[in-house]
């Protein structure tokens, strides 16, 4: 047990008062009623011809099929309740709803400027709603549209439809350009073609409809036009908590070939109502190079006789399981039999992710983990791989989606008449990701699985946010690149690196709401010399690494949350003659990187390292972190209100406590002063949030406590509307003192979801920072967007004199209302609040506020 341990805070109090939270409405200049009659009406006359081609094409496939269609209302704003008009028009059926951002304005729909003038780089927010229509609802809807555009009142019940009318920047059907261009799809089929293959596996989402009879004829429809191509249908998976309906299936490459086409997207298959997406399959990877190998020649501490049961869970690739770094440090769970065709020297990636977790940047030289790892291999070599050794992927043959969900439910449920396989684990690390769907709005399948899983087993996924290796190009002419100083050319690439946002989106699952997603530092503990011809990128350290995928999340939440050390990547120019100089990012296995367990060329090789780099390292550090604090919270069960660990879901508290230590630090500056102008000075917290998220974890700091920084623990179970309040004593020694000040408050929870609501989060839960009596000011990440997730970490600095007295408390305020319709479940949440001082000051505030906790917790214990 550390000197000075965290503490525990009483069991809060109820507030006298609730406090709304309200938000803001729309601020976009609309077109006239006349106008959008005039936009609109010929597009409306577009939609009833789709139908009737529907109809006509119907009946040359099947006979008994009545014609559907999903019609896309794109709005400029949102309309709330629209789904209740919906659903009061028989034979309309309810999909969702997609956020749309940085819509461009136009001459209709525009933000003003205060001469009413449009402002062009002002960008605007909408909506997609989606809802399945037959010939009945169609009619309907043209009939409301008839009313609205007449000017008269709209019907009871619909007049959120008449807003919808109102806001409309356009209505259309569901295509092909929505299934196929949109989703990547068609650069897999294309590499597929070139390389000759005889089949193509792809999945195939289709709609998730609430009914089950319409499920299977949706899947029996889709399956007898596969059939009709002479493709097959190899799975088939349903999740209906998070309206999730595919199947995998192979087609003949002749019938992709001709899907490549343009003349082939007539095709019955790509234009059935009933699919929303074809998706490539087997594109979740995880990839480690094959370069330069080094002996192990340090010490290793041998496994302990009483070595712990593993809290974290490693979904990955197999790892050399006899390694000296691995070896009695594994539970390996591979229900699916991969090992068997899983050589030695291919077990890169998952070597790799278990060597982190459990011994870190072996370079750094820290202490193993005192517990075991649960390992399940997902990834298994991929057989189209013509390199030696392979890369990892998820199966071609296999449903991802389906994949997780089963692994997920094994480690706590069991499979068939087998137990559960780790019901200990809190933290699941994912450090791999789907290199071919982008976040662009939607929320991805797999994302949507994580966000349910994590509520259903009070669970935390920690994820990487992926990784973008593509070239980097400054604005320097690349003759003059090499007369840079170090300084300068940091300066090109952060801004080359901040202004390519657009290609450098998270990777699936990254976006998910309730997980915890991590990027890269530029950090590591290797020394020596660069690889000849290669740059830094950085002189400093404290900087994101290049190959971050950037935030924002979903609804512009915090994405990636927080940065862990993932390796200095380094640069070569291209030969390229291009008018600027580009710049290469050099893949090798060779320093600088962190240091981590590799397999051997050879079978027998089980003492072999080399380098590597990524967000994926930087996820399974912060799962290693998170395995470190498991054993802190299982310290402080015996301090006083040690009980309230035991009352929330581990992987609560450990969420709290790892964004907790986050700071933007050095790297706040020096992205302030290289990426700060005019044009964002007003939005920069939140432009710069994207690269930094809350900033770098250091879980050495709330682990234990110093005389001037002290670290208090809350949380509770929270019902809709209601509120908790926290008391955080002040030390009443710090009163009338002049010195830095930082306060940090953090709130975590995990959020319930809603399928058919566009908001997701059925519980936000937020604070509101108590800034006085310390005299403090909030510092850092953008505050609108801290409440956006499920974790909101804030931080105040001030130096000022700041008055209080005996007794006075911080307040600390916690609320909870429904974010996406009805909130029936009480949601877990778990608080941090750190005070620290600076030194000089000369207060031992730890104490203070200790003696105070422990005072106050005797006076509301309950008596007898």
């Amino acid at each position: 047990m550390p000197e000075c341990p965290l503490l525990i805070l009483p069991a809060p109090g109820r507030p006298e008062k609730r406090v709304t939270k309200t938000g803001r409405g729309g601020q976009a200049h609309l077109p006239t009623r006349e106008r959008q009659t005039e936009r609109l009406t010929p597009r409306f006359t577009v939609l009833q011809q789709a139908f009737d081609a529907r109809r006509t094409r119907l009946r040359t496939e099947a006979v008994g099929l009545a014609p559907e269609e999903v019609i896309v209302l794109e709005t400029v704003g949102s309309v709330e309740g629209f789904i209740v008009a919906v659903r009061n028009i028989p034979g309309f059926e309810w999909l969702g709803e997609i956020e749309e951002e940085d819509v461009p304005p136009d001459e209709d729909f525009f933000v003003p400027d205060k001469d009413n003038v449009p402002r062009k780089e002002k960008t605007l927010r909408g909506r997609l709603f989606l809802v399945f229509s037959n010939q009945q609802a169609l009619q309907q809807l043209l009939s409301l549209w008839g009313t609205w555009k007449a000017g008269q009142a709209m019907p009871l019940g619909f007049g959120k439809l008449g807003e919808v009318f109102s806001r409309l920047r356009d209505v259309r059907v569901w295509g092909v350009q929505d299934r196929l261009v949109e989703t990547g799809v068609l650069k897999d089929w294309r590499e597929r073609v070139e390389h000759n293959d005889e089949v193509v596996p792809c999945e195939i989402e289709l709609w998730f409809r609430s009914n089950p009879q319409r499920r299977r004829a949706a899947r029996d429809r889709v399956a007898n036009l596969v059939n009709e191509i002479a493709g097959r249908v190899l799975q088939e998976s349903i999740i209906e908590e998070i309206a999730y309906h595919a199947i995998l299936a192979r087609l003949p490459i002749g019938a992709v070939r001709n899907l490549l086409e343009e003349r082939g997207r007539d095709a019955a298959l790509v234009q059935c109502e009933q699919i929303q997406f074809f998706r490539a399959s087997g594109q979740m990877a995880g990839v480690i190079v094959e370069d330069t190998r080094a002996i192990d020649v340090g010490g290793i501490e041998p496994v302990p006789a009483t070595i712990g049961n593993p809290v974290v869970a490693l979904f990955d690739g197999l790892p050399l399981q006899n390694h000296q770094r691995l070896a009695g440090r594994l539970i390996v769970d591979d229900p699916d039999g991969y090992e068997a065709q899983y050589p030695a020297n291919e077990r890169r990636h998952g070597t790799a992710m278990a060597s982190l977790i459990l011994h870190g940047d072996i370079d750094a030289g820290e202490p193993p983990l005192s517990r075991r790892l649960y390992v399940r291999p997902i990834l298994r070599p991929d057989p189209r791989d013509w390199r030696l050794p392979r890369a990892e992927s998820v199966s071609e043959d296999t449903l991802v989606v389906d994949l997780i969900h089963r692994a997920v439910r094994r480690l706590f449920e069991g499979e068939g008449t087998e137990p559960a396989a780790a019901p200990d684990v809190s933290i699941i690390n994912l450090s791999i990701g789907i290199k071919d769907r982008f976040f662009d709005g939607p929320l991805s399948p797999l994302a949507r699985l994580l966000d349910w899983l994590a509520w259903r087993y009070r669970m935390l996924f920690v994820v990487s946010a992926g990784n973008h290796t593509h070239n980097v190009e400054i604005d320097i002419p690349r003759n003059q690149a090499k007369t840079l100083s170090a300084q300068e050319f940091q300066t090109q690439i952060v801004r080359a690196i901040a202004a390519d946002n657009r290609h450098r989106r998270l990777l699936s699952p990254a976006e998910a709401v309730n997980v915890i997603t991590v990027g890269a530092l530029h950090r590591d503990a290797s020394t020596g010399p660069l690889l000849p011809n290669s740059v830094d990128p950085f002189v400093n350290q404290d900087l994101p690494s290049l190959i971050n995928a950037q935030g924002m999340g979903y609804r512009r939440a915090i994405k990636p949350e927080v940065l862990f050390p993932g390796g200095r990547v380094v640069l070569r120019q291209s030969m390229a003659t291009t008018q600027n100089a580009v710049f290469e990012l050099l893949d090798h296995s060779s320093r600088p990187g962190q240091r981590i367990a590799a397999p051997g060329p050879n079978p027998g090789d089980l003492s072999n390292t080399w380098y590597s780099r990524g967000t994926s390292n930087s996820a399974a550090l912060t799962s290693r972190s998170a395995s470190i604090l498991y054993d802190v919270l299982e310290e402080l069960r015996g301090e006083p209100g040690g009980e309230l660990i035991d009352g929330l879901p581990r992987s609560v508290w450990l969420k709290v406590l790892l964004v907790h230590s986050a700071t933007w630090g050095e790297a706040g500056h020096i992205l302030d002063q290289i990426l700060r102008n005019s044009r964002n000075s007003r939005q920069f917290k939140e432009y710069v949030t994207r690269l930094l998220g809350y900033g770098e974890i250091d879980p050495a700091r709330v682990r234990e406590c110093t005389k001037w920084r002290v670290t208090a623990l809350g949380g509770g179970l929270l019902q809709a509307e209601q509120a908790n309040v926290h008391r955080f004593p002040l030390p009443p020694s710090l009163s009338g003192k002049r010195g830095m000040r930082r306060l940090t408050i953090t709130l975590a929870w995990l959020t319930p979801i809603n399928t058919a609501h566009q908001a997701w989060r059925r519980a936000q839960l937020w604070f509101t920072p108590p800034t006085n009596p310390l005299q403090v000011s909030r510092e850092e990440a953008d505050w609108r967007a801290v409440q956006r997730g499920t974790v909101q970490h804030e931080v105040m600095e001030g130096d000022r004199a700041a008055a209080f007295v005996e007794g006075e408390n911080l307040e600390i305020r916690v609320n909870c209302r429904p974010d996406a319709g009805v909130l029936e479940d009480a949601i877990p949440y778990a608080l941090a609040t750190t005070l620290e001082v600076a030194e000089e000051i000369g207060v031992d505030i730890y104490n203070e506020v200790r003696v105070r906790v422990h005072a106050a917790r005797v006076q509301v214990t309950p008596g007898p």
